[in-house]
């Protein structure tokens, strides 16, 4: 018989976490993640990232003691592929940068398509699935600095055939409680696959206080919207406007190319 550690155990044991991750566990300088500013017209969108955060940060000042660090894990998801998710993944991000004494955290939870670690070119590095399935490594392993100072990122790791239960397990919660350890003010961002096609997007519904769902102008079916809701209402926890917004992307010219809704 095997007799396994409890993760919330282990993790207890470990020292506090330091934001500051820039040394390997061998020595060596880590890579540093590349974050870049999407590519919209930077006064309008920036303001419509800015309106964004400013809802979420009003949700987390509002929440109990209690639920605080719950509040700041934030799942970014999406009907379908090809919405634009880790677009706007990486726009509340560079908004969040300007908020004194703020850290964010980016999570690729995205196993099928780790778009957020190709795009920070930590593609081959260590990263989520190898810790979770690692026992001897720690966070800091995993969390590698970026060019833009406050943000810190966490790729997915070498891609896995049993990823969902990997997410699914005591040790990603124990994970995500341990980023929110320490004085730091860190906001965890966790890209995620689509929910209609990603089983572990419902695993990490549990452990978010807030949701973006994004869709797609002229792309997302109203019954994908409401199928993908409708799931993670079921299977994820109560889902209302005190939890999931709504972010449309690829809006008309006219427009901003991103806005947001609360749930109706």
């Amino acid at each position: 018989m095997t007799i396994v550690a409890d993760p919330a155990k282990k993790a207890a044991a470990e020292p506090a976490y330091n934001s500051q991750p820039f040394v390997t566990r061998t020595g060596e300088a880590k890579r540093v993640g590349t974050v870049r500013t999407p590519h919209f017209d930077e006064s309008r969108t920036r303001e419509e990232f800015r309106a964004i955060k400013r809802h979420m940060l009003s949700r987390i000042r509002s929440s109990a003691p209690e639920t605080a660090a719950n509040a700041r894990t934030i799942l970014i998801t999406s009907a379908s592929p090809q919405e634009g998710k880790t677009t706007v993944t990486l726009g509340v991000a560079m908004s969040f940068m300007f908020e004194h004494d703020c850290r964010v955290i980016l999570i690729d939870a995205d196993m099928r398509s780790p778009e957020l670690s190709r795009r920070m070119n930590l593609a081959d590095q260590l990263g989520l699935l190898d810790y979770l399935e690692d026992e001897e490594l720690k966070v800091a392993d995993i969390v590698y600095p970026t060019s833009v100072k406050g943000v810190y990122a966490v790729p997915a790791g070498r891609p896995r055939i049993n990823a969902p239960e990997l997410i699914g397990n005591d040790r990603m919660q124990a994970f995500l409680r341990r980023l929110h350890e320490g004085d730091e003010q860190r906001i965890v961002m966790i890209d995620s696959g689509s929910v209609l096609s990603c089983s572990e997007t419902i695993s990490l519904a549990y452990h978010a206080g807030q949701i973006l769902f994004v869709a797609s102008k002229g792309q997302t079916k109203r019954v994908d919207i409401e199928d993908g809701l409708g799931l993670l209402h079921r299977q994820g926890g109560l889902e209302d406007e005190t939890r999931v917004s709504l972010v449309f992307n690829k809006t008309d010219h006219s427009q901003s190319p991103v806005r947001y809704s609360r749930r109706r």
